[in-house]
């Protein structure tokens, strides 16, 4: 038994200054992450020793990581950036460059850059060149925003556009799962519908199922499913484009079952169908409204019209 304990002591010794290291480069990440910062409020001058002070005393940006290594932080931003479809794999050299302009003035965090693996290297930048685009656009509350973000919210950032950082640092990282599940569709339905109606989806238990599950409440084009409107109504919130889209789903469902009972329930008639329940719904409309039916026909009827006004006009002699 002493033996085995020596055995797992060493192998704890041994995998500790491994874990340091990684947890180093994360720091040293941060780090970097602030200097550009710095950099980017700058305007391209050099800083100011207030300005300086000021930025580093804001503390450590990357707090929900949880000492991860670049290379788990890396992977995951690569699987996010696979989802939004925006993956890119820059030349050593062109990462080399653009750490360059992102710092300068610091050879020393070029020197621990060139040391990093690849794919490290460009989570470096992708950090470096996003945390630059928010402290240019958002200056007075660029450290705020990063802390809020993380290095995933950063990559989401940077895969879906600066647009989406104000909302991802205002609703917190759950809020990060309908980027990563429904994509721009899901989240366009999230800023649209379901924020102007936060307090009572929340009140009524449906913005915690939809943050769980996203999928359930909006399919892959961003529409509305009819599970969202049930839900919706629950809360008080009445969906009507997906109330449409509901109906339209459900007339095409009894429609194929009409049809099936003929055994000729095929697509190319559903359609048919579908098209000729719109034309009684426009005529019902025009009935009400007192407008001429023919006027609804008048497209179809005018090339026959025509041929027969050719038809009865008299030759020229």
């Amino acid at each position: 038994m002493p033996s085995l304990a020596f055995v797992v002591i060493s192998f704890v010794a041994a995998l500790a200054p491994l874990q340091s290291a990684q947890a180093g480069k994360l720091s040293w990440l941060d780090e970097v992450v602030q200097e550009v910062v710095l950099e980017a409020k700058a305007g391209g001058r050099v800083a100011s020793g207030a300005e300086a002070t000021a930025t580093r005393s804001v503390g450590r940006l990357f707090v929900h990581e949880a000492d991860e290594g670049l290379e788990v932080v890396a992977r995951r931003s690569d699987d996010l950036a696979r989802a939004g479809r925006r993956v890119d794999q820059p030349s050593e050299a062109l990462l080399r460059t653009k750490f360059a302009r992102l710092l300068p003035r610091d050879p020393e965090a070029a020197r621990t850059f060139s040391a990093l693996a690849p794919a490290e290297k460009r989570l470096v930048v992708e950090m470096g060149e996003t945390a630059q685009r928010l402290a240019r656009r958002y200056p007075d509350q660029a450290e705020t925003m990063i802390r809020r973000l993380g290095t995933e919210g950063l990559s989401a950032v940077r895969v879906y556009g600066d647009d989406v950082a104000e909302v991802l640092a205002k609703e917190g990282p759950e809020s990060l799962g309908v980027l990563r599940k429904t994509g721009r569709g899901g989240w366009t339905f999230f800023t649209d519908t379901v924020l102007p109606h936060k307090k009572k989806l929340l009140a009524a238990g449906v913005l915690g199922a939809f943050l769980a599950d996203p999928d359930q409440f909006v399919d892959s084009a961003g529409r509305a499913t009819e599970f969202a409107v049930r839900e919706f109504a629950k809360a008080g919130v009445q969906l009507a484009s997906a109330l449409g889209g509901g109906a339209a789903r459900g007339l095409e469902s009894s429609i194929g079952q009409a049809l099936a009972t003929y055994g000729l329930n095929a697509p190319l008639l559903r359609q048919l169908g579908m098209a000729a329940a719109g034309l009684v719904v426009i005529l019902a409309v025009m009935v009400i409204l007192g407008l001429p039916i023919r006027w609804l026909f008048r497209p179809l009827t005018w090339p026959i019209r025509f041929v027969l006004n050719r038809k009865r006009s008299p030759k020229p002699v």
